[in-house]
């Protein structure tokens, strides 16, 4: 239950960065939310993966230096509350956009 208090306190904050980011710099929150919601799912879940693309290049720029070269195939993803949190912002801002334009 903490985890998803966290989540819709997450999704607020996000949503309370991007309109204060909006009245800042003067864009369309409606028209950018989704995007930008999207935007910040997409980098944190990259981010938070170890076995991925970044992390295989890190791992052989060490390896490299040690002359030990470390394969480790598998991915996964420790994803977290902030994520779920993103993920649901991108999911209600895509509502908010249907229901705007259709």
């Amino acid at each position: 239950m903490k985890k998803v208090g966290f989540s819709l306190l997450s999704s607020i904050v996000i949503g309370l960065i991007i309109w204060a980011a909006s009245v800042i710099i003067s864009f369309s929150y409606s028209e950018w939310s989704f995007l930008i919601g999207l935007a910040i799912s997409i980098v944190i879940y990259f981010f938070n993966s170890s076995g991925g693309a970044l992390s295989k290049a890190a791992t052989f720029e060490a390896s490299e230096s040690s002359w030990k070269i470390q394969k480790n195939d598998e991915m996964k993803i420790d994803v977290g509350a902030v994520f779920y949190g993103s993920l649901l912002y991108t999911i209600f801002s895509l509502v908010l956009m249907i229901i705007k334009y259709f």
